[in-house]
């Protein structure tokens, strides 16, 4: 071992392992996240109580580390109707992290964490140095490790650094080793690569697909001991992971024969869950939920029966071929889980695998074992393949990503390592010198890439949960942008001032003449549209000056999603100054309501202008109001200020369909009229409130629909006249003639209301 190479591991490893310990507690990081509730409180329950049951103790004691914030979504399991709750993720790395925690609490569980990545730094340099220099191979595994999210992962307390470094154990004793290396060591090294790849496989068992280039190259040598040994050492380690499980939880895995979901927990001294009507509203599950548990129940709710939380396996698979293929391009290139963009080193890696070693059948067998993981992945998990509503990069596949280190023999040219470094830096910057979260604003765990690179990269948009984006839909047609460039508002989508927004629309049939009301909420201001193709350039005077704009876009791209056909349409918005807005944020359902930070508060939003989809560009023109009312039937007489429901039918005359998508769609409401003293009517409400229509009704169909009505407030006699409006447009009875229904209502003091609807044609 070279002397220099090894002080230069040396003294990195001392910081690397060092500076976890003196992250102050509480307060960096200042949250669990993901599923690390879970790993840590298993960690603590394991050191100090030796069980894996949840009890008050266990929430006591997380909150002293991390008071700040809820802790959301704690993955929990029963078999007993939530009498007894367990941890509901695998045990194996948090029972090698006890006593790191017992130490040093969850700065120890990093430290824990530090040292399986440095190991994994180490036994990849003394693999490489079987065929290359002492330094060479050492910075090729330094660049292998570190510039990928397998760094990030370390500061994450949840178990993917500890899958890295079981696979990447496995391979290091297992694969390929020296000619010289027999007898007893063999076996011994075999055996521990077969215990080292089970422990990756008990928490995730696809990984166990690694194993076909193990055992195969040791079939086809005829080494028989070995792959006998290197298959009784996983055996072995499986059985003591599975009789451990069944020790402190009677199951032998926390994915089957149980209940699961995911719980809050609010407060250090009140169980999140319990079999009693009376449990708190804070066992509410997270949105970020699990990704192999069933629907969460509610804790306020009886218990259900136990459920086999693997059971979707075992289920036929709905993906399509089209969206398989959609997602494995997501795969391998995906803005937010792309293997080339995260682990870039693993294509360094494959290239140098095809320049140097392409005969051999070991490490093809190799490639198509992690190519059998994805697959897996993408076909049976093809809603989730990325890993849930907390992932970096792809949190999945992550876990094997060491086996590729095993496809290099020669680095050569050497040149290919400060390549793969630069290649790095476009991507991996923020999270490998900023891996405790970076300072954005809107921040999430996917706030990088907001950065420039990766623009130029597809958005998963088959993907059930990428966080950090605003959705607004409007009918048929879904609005979707990054948060912290647009924010919702009724049927307008806030656009940042001063900013470039990305916005993709997505929409049941093709835009051919998409429309938009474009508002400036600033003087002096310039919007730029560009739509697949299109442009608009929008000048503005004056702040609320609006303008309509309508575009000729190219096709788009069609994406297939969980069964359904979109057709997507990239908007790109650059507005040139901004006014703040205030705007109220809401505190999600599921929030506690004893932090501060998750209350609804009022916050300002620099605005440049307002975004409105009417619809499509003909159909603004089109003449759809010539209409047949079939029947309402009105009551006779309502409470003031009453809301009631006036079911319609009415049938649509013209010869254009009624559209029910974007702000320009047919909508049901009303008038109410006051008759004059003296002859003729006074309009009290002129815009009634709206009743979607449920679906486009085409020429000559019929519209059944209760419409909802408010009442006035003041006692009287009123007509109610039921009418169709165009939104943006016209109302029907305004463009065919005044034909709308009417029926006259006695409006009743509210204590003093009665009767029963009666039927009017």
């Amino acid at each position: 071992m070279n002397r220099t190479a090894a002080l230069a591991f040396v003294s990195l490893a001392l910081f690397l392992l060092i500076f976890p310990l003196t992250l102050a507690k509480p307060g960096v990081p200042p949250s669990l996240k993901a599923d690390e509730p879970a790993y840590f409180m298993m960690a603590q329950s394991l050191a100090f109580d030796r069980d894996l049951e949840l009890r008050t103790p266990d929430i006591e004691r997380v909150y002293r580390e991390f008071p700040f914030r809820q802790v959301s979504n704690l993955i929990v399991e029963s078999d007993d109707g939530w009498r007894t709750v367990y941890y509901g993720k695998p045990y194996i790395y948090s029972l090698l992290a006890a006593p790191f925690v017992r130490l040093a609490g969850a700065d120890g569980m990093l430290a824990c964490n530090m040292l399986l990545f440095l190991a994994m730094v180490w036994m990849g340099w003394r693999y490489l140095a079987r065929y290359n220099s002492e330094g060479l191979a050492l910075l090729f595994a330094a660049g292998f490790f570190f510039l990928s999210t397998a760094f990030g992962y370390v500061f994450w307390l949840q178990a993917e650094i500890f899958n890295m470094a079981a696979v990447c154990a496995c391979f290091y004793l297992g694969f390929d080793r020296p000619a010289e290396e027999g007898g007893r060591k063999a076996l011994l090294l075999a055996l521990a690569s077969g215990a080292a790849l089970a422990l990756a496989a008990y928490n995730k068992p696809v990984y166990a697909a690694l194993a076909l280039p193990l055992v195969v190259a040791w079939a086809r040598q005829r080494r028989w001991a070995r792959a006998a040994t290197w298959i009784g050492g996983a055996a072995l380690a499986g059985l003591l992971c599975i009789g451990g499980a069944w020790l402190l939880t009677g199951h032998f895995s926390a994915y089957l024969g149980v209940a699961r979901q995911g719980v809050v927990l609010c407060e250090p001294d009140r169980m999140p869950i319990g079999p009693s009507p009376a449990a708190p509203a804070a066992s509410a599950p997270s949105p970020a939920g699990d990704e192999d548990a069933p629907p969460p129940a509610s804790a306020a709710a009886p218990a259900k029966p136990a459920l086999n939380a693997w059971s979707w396996i075992f289920a036929r698979p709905e993906v399509s071929p089209r969206e398989f293929l959609e997602n494995a391009g997501y795969f391998l290139w995906g803005r937010h889980t792309g293997l080339l963009l995260y682990l870039p080193f693993a294509l360094v890696a494959t290239l140098l695998f095809l320049a140097h070693a392409r005969r051999s059948l070991d490490r093809w067998l190799l490639l198509v074992a992690l190519g059998g993981v994805a697959f897996f992945f993408l076909f049976f998990i093809f809603f989730n393949w990325h890993g849930g509503g907390g992932f970096l990069g792809n949190r999945y596949f992550v876990s094997v990503y060491p086996a590729f280190l095993f496809l290099v023999t020669r680095i050569a040219p050497r040149w290919s390592v400060p390549a793969g470094f630069a290649y790095a830096g476009l991507f991996l910057g923020t999270i490998v010198l900023a891996p405790l979260g970076l300072g954005a604003p809107e921040p999430t765990l996917q706030a990088h890439a907001r950065n420039w690179p990766y623009r130029f990269f597809p958005l998963e948009l088959t993907l059930r949960n990428v966080p950090g984006y605003q959705r607004l839909a409007l009918g048929s047609v879904r609005i979707l942008g990054s948060q912290e460039v647009m924010l919702p508002q009724g049927e307008a989508a806030w656009l940042r001032g001063a900013s470039r927004a990305e916005l993709w629309l997505l929409s049941e049939k093709p835009l051919r003449h998409p429309s938009f009301f474009v508002r400036s909420e600033a003087p002096q201001n310039r919007v730029r549209l560009d739509m697949e193709g299109a442009h608009a350039d929008l000048r503005f005077g004056n702040a609320g000056d609006g303008q309509q704009v309508e575009l000729d876009p190219g096709p788009g791209d069609v994406l297939y999603r969980l069964g359904e056909t979109f057709h997507v349409y990239r908007l790109i918005a650059r507005t040139e100054s901004g006014r703040v807005k205030p705007w109220r944020r809401e505190a999600p359902p599921n929030q506690c309501p004893y932090f501060p930070q998750d209350k609804s508060q009022l916050e300002g939003f620099y605005t440049g202008a307002a975004l409105t989809y009417l619809g499509e560009g003909d159909r603004m023109r089109a003449d759809l109001y010539a209409v047949d009312w079939r029947s309402a039937q009105v009551p006779p007489q309502v409470g003031a200020g009453a809301t009631f429901a006036v079911p319609v039918a009415v049938r649509n005359a013209s010869r254009e369909a009624w559209p029910v998508d974007g702000a320009a769609r047919v909508r049901l409401s009303y008038h109410w009229w006051r008759p004059r003293a003296g002859g003729g009517e006074d309009l009290v409400v002129e815009d009634g409130a709206r009743t979607d229509l449920a679906a486009e009704v085409p020429p000559g169909g019929v519209l059944a629909i209760p419409a909802r009505v408010e009442a006035p407030t003041v006692a009287g006699r009123y007509t109610l006249e039921v009418d169709l409006v165009f939104e943006g447009v016209a109302w029907f009875g305004a463009r065919n003639g005044g034909k709308t229904y009417r029926a006259e209502v006695e409006v009743l003091p509210a204590p003093a209301a009665a009767g029963s609807p009666a039927g009017h044609s």
